[in-house]
């Protein structure tokens, strides 16, 4: 039992150091002096495993943080159902795996439904429509509106702004009933006798 209290916290001080990590890499120079080399030196082995994974980097966006990080709260999540339950199962590991990739989805869409929502306000109140952060919100958000398209299109012509508003809608559906629908299936497999 102390050992697995030990790895715990091990797993979570683990956590919180490669969090900061990947929240320094959104700033330059961030790394700069001892701390920040140590930091890398305790970090980069492990984020190097992930970067291997080629289908998760998708133009410009790089998901082997998440994916590294999303190991790490499976790990964690087993750990503290072996504190809890003393055993485990094929329904905890299970619900474990299913709700890390769950919680890295639904993120993925929250972030998707802002920056449509950022996108509309700004369509909408900003005259500057080529500023070089509504550049970027439409660089990052234009595959969802072209998979949207790609869809509807033999059906519906429609413009870009209504192709949003569609994506929009689906996103934020597909989070709503993804998450009432994982959290069922969860609860079914926390319940499995094996």
């Amino acid at each position: 039992m102390l050992i697995l209290k030990v790895l715990n916290g091990v797993l979570l001080v683990y956590l919180v150091i490669l969090s900061i990590r990947i929240i320094l890499t959104w700033f330059k120079g961030s790394f700069q002096g001892k701390a920040g080399e140590l930091l890398k030196q305790a970090t980069d082995p492990y984020l190097e495993i992930f970067s291997r994974l080629t289908f998760l980097k998708q133009g410009m966006f790089d998901f082997t943080p998440l994916a590294a990080i999303l190991v790490l709260v499976v790990a964690l999540d087993l750990v503290n159902a072996l504190l809890v339950y003393e055993r485990i199962t094929i329904g905890l590991v299970l619900a474990s795996i299913i709700s890390a990739i769950w919680g890295g989805l639904s993120f993925i869409l929250l972030l998707f439904l802002v920056l449509g929502v950022v996108r509309i306000v700004s369509a909408l109140f900003s005259g500057n429509s080529e500023s070089p952060m509504l550049r970027m919100i439409n660089l990052m958000f234009q595959p969802i509106i072209d998979l949207t398209a790609r869809f509807l299109r033999p059906k519906l012509e429609l413009n870009d702004n209504q192709y949003l508003y569609i994506s929009l809608g689906l996103i934020f559906f597909t989070r709503l009933l993804g998450g009432i629908l994982i959290s069922r299936l969860i609860g079914l497999l926390y319940a499995l006798p094996v």
